[in-house]
């Protein structure tokens, strides 16, 4: 998230993309930070909010990708298995993706929205576990 200065995605519900990304913002290190009844914002401590999420003044149809930075391979690896608990679409697995860059370690997941969201961070000198 670090790259980002900020993001807004228009969503058809509000509440539940708001349950999503608590979980998923918090397991990355933020929280919700920007609260109003058709705008909801998240931000690592101490920063401003970068990712926003609006309702949809046009309802349906957007396919955004989104990628936020995060810590480990730990962390991408927990809101995988977060995202496939709740029977989320895995686009792709967790797993080195070296045609990106050298150490890019990613997944790629459908959240509740029908956005495309990646979850990567540079793989430590540890040889990350892969997926299948």
């Amino acid at each position: 998230m670090t790259l980002l200065d900020h993001v807004v995605l228009q969503v058809d519900d509000l509440n539940a993309i708001g349950d999503w990304y608590d979980q998923v913002v918090g397991l990355a290190g933020g929280e919700r930070t920007f609260d109003t009844p058709t705008l909801i914002g998240y931000a690592l401590p101490g920063r401003p909010a970068q990712l926003f999420f609006s309702l949809a003044t046009d309802p349906g149809g957007r396919q955004t990708h989104l990628a936020l930075r995060v810590e480990d391979e730990t962390t991408v690896r927990r809101v995988h298995e977060f995202a496939t608990a709740l029977g989320g679409e895995i686009l792709h697995g967790p797993r080195l993706w070296p045609e990106y860059a050298p150490g890019y370690y990613a997944v790629f997941i459908r959240d509740p929205a029908g956005n495309n969201l990646e979850l990567k961070c540079q793989a430590s000198t540890a040889r990350p576990t892969l997926s299948t």
